[in-house]
């Protein structure tokens, strides 16, 4: 055997650090075993074997998508709610910028950085709705004028427009049902986020449908008060998403949190142990 060779296997611990047989100091390498819920709360994706150690090298950017999403949307059920004079869909024309960059630029770099991490579950939520919201901002931000092609079907308020709105949101209703459902192996308060979200975009929808065919005081209030039931709704997901902003900001910096995630992944549909039967 060499003595390069032995000098490698040459080791030994002096004051808890590795030295090898040249006196050289080696840093030591010590692997975290992480529990369902503390990776669910790190992640937002049950916990799975994986390849690779890119989640100890990259940072986490769960906390980036879920703050991105929270900010446009805050702002956005407030203004549904009609608090402070609020009026949707005027006072949302105000939100364009949130929804361009924190809403769709934040969340789409966040869903990216999922993907690489391997996280399949929160990459397609920060992809779709950080799309979303780029949608929402291209189309009603003035400066695209969308609603010129439509000047002799009605405008903004004829049923051309407000079908191809009506649809969209109908659309995103459907793809938060799918999410809802991926959530029952998630957490608790993701679960009712997406409750929440599947009523918003349902009821923004049946405002959206209504808008053509009002032609009364009545009819106008009778939207507003669809648009009201949606903010409530919305609600739901407000509390919850920055209740698990707070748990993610504690757990990515290392600050106990006594408060629970009520972690699903081990209870709904549980892996089961493929030892658990072997004598």
């Amino acid at each position: 055997m060499s003595d390069s060779h032995k000098t490698d296997h040459e080791m030994k611990e002096h004051n808890g650090h590795n030295i090898v047989g040249n006196g050289v100091e080696l840093s030591r390498q010590v692997t975290v075993q992480l529990s369902p819920e503390q990776y669910e709360r790190l992640f937002f994706q049950p916990s799975a074997p994986r390849r690779g150690d890119l989640a100890k090298r990259f940072a986490n950017p769960t906390l980036l998508g879920l703050i991105g999403f929270l900010i446009p949307y805050t702002s956005t059920i407030l203004t549904l709610c009609g608090f402070q004079g609020a009026v949707a869909p005027q006072t949302l024309v105000g939100l364009s910028g949130d929804y361009y960059f924190f809403g769709c630029i934040a969340m789409n770099l966040a869903g990216i950085a999922e993907f690489i991490l391997g996280n399949t579950f929160p990459m397609a939520v920060f992809i779709i709705y950080g799309s979303h919201w780029g949608s929402l901002a291209y189309t009603q931000d003035p400066i695209h004028q969308t609603t010129s092609a439509f000047e002799e079907l009605g405008g903004a308020t004829g049923a051309p427009y407000n079908s191809s709105q009506g649809f969209h949101n109908v659309t995103m209703a459907i793809a938060s049902f799918v999410f809802f459902m991926g959530t029952f192996r998630v957490n608790v308060f993701f679960t009712l986020t997406f409750f929440g979200l599947i009523m918003l975009f349902s009821f923004i929808a049946a405002a959206d449908f209504r808008i053509a065919h009002a032609t009364t005081e009545a009819d106008v209030e009778h939207i507003n008060k669809l648009l009201h039931f949606a903010g409530g709704f919305g609600f739901i997901g407000l509390v919850c998403g920055w209740y698990l902003a707070i748990l993610t900001a504690c757990e990515a910096v290392g600050i106990p949190c006594p408060l629970p995630i009520l972690d699903l992944s081990s209870k709904v549909f549980p892996k089961k142990d493929p030892n658990a039967n072997i004598d």
